[in-house]
């Protein structure tokens, strides 16, 4: 083994999806949420802490998605584009009559007869 000065070594890692493990909450004031951070084999990449205050919280009802959408938000997150809807071509039915080029004529080289020499 060779020792080296320390050299810094960066890696990067790619989010596909996050899981929000728990909420605590202080009623009326504000909630921090612990968000989970994982890659496409879902494995754990890091953990993030989002605060809801204020005018945030106030706008939090029932619906819990707003949480999940405010998370998405806070942490620059966008939604998987979806893939276009392309509508199944449309069949169409085309007639083909086929019209000859040409008629060929069979080629034959005739030998001159004894009347055309003359």
């Amino acid at each position: 083994m060779y020792s080296i000065a320390p050299c810094p070594v960066v890696t990067t890692k790619t989010i596909t999806s996050f899981k929000i493990d728990r909420i605590e909450i202080s009623l009326f004031k504000s909630a921090i949420i612990t968000v989970i951070l994982l890659d496409s084999a879902g494995s754990l990449l890091d953990v993030k802490f989002v605060n809801i205050t204020g005018e945030d919280y106030s706008k939090w009802s029932d619906d819990d998605t707003y949480v999940v959408e405010f998370v998405k938000k806070s942490l620059g997150f966008s939604d998987v584009a979806k893939p276009s809807v392309i509508p199944p071509p449309i069949p169409v039915e085309i007639t083909i009559t086929e019209t000859p080029t040409h008629e060929e004529t069979p080629t034959h080289e005739e030998t001159p007869t004894h009347e055309e020499t003359l």
